[in-house]
């Protein structure tokens, strides 16, 4: 017997979802809610770093130090996190990041490369948190989202 017949094998159509109408929509979000986590749903609470008390409405800084954000995540997330959930720019998002390069940064490709590796980073390190950054659309930008906005279909 194979690794692959020993593993449990469902029927096929225990394996697909819905395509249309409301069965689709419970299987939509029974599929984000397993992809997204339980924590999007609401903000896990915050203590101020210095005086230990809860923080409704966390600011920058606060989320920097409680969540280890790097120097360049920081830079993305201020950014983002100016934008106050409109949304920002890819060159904006560029322009902070490389704000102390007196040549403006690498090529355009590179920087894009940097700022999509950056991303991913930050969002792995926001997740559970209630706070994320939402790709808009084309040529876009990105938005601050907070505590259950997220829409995982403009994640990636």
């Amino acid at each position: 017997m194979t690794a692959v017949d020993r593993k449990v094998r469902l029927s096929p159509a225990a394996t697909k979802r819905p395509v249309s109408g409301e069965g689709a929509e419970h299987a939509r979000r029974e599929h984000v809610a397993h992809k997204v986590g339980a924590g999007v749903a609401e903000m896990e609470p915050i203590s101020c770093p210095c005086c230990k008390q809860p923080v409704a409405a966390p600011s920058l800084e606060i989320v920097v130090d409680r969540y280890d954000v790097t120097p360049l995540q920081a830079r993305i997330l201020g950014a983002v996190w100016r934008g106050k959930g409109m949304p920002v720019q890819t060159e904006r998002i560029f322009d902070a990041m490389y704000v102390d390069d007196a040549d403006g940064g690498p090529s355009p490709t590179r920087m894009y490369a940097a700022f999509k590796v950056a991303l991913c980073h930050l969002r792995t390190r926001l997740d559970g948190s209630g706070i994320g950054i939402e790709n808009v659309g084309y040529r876009q930008g990105y938005r601050l989202v907070m505590a259950g906005e997220i829409t995982p279909a403009r994640r990636a």
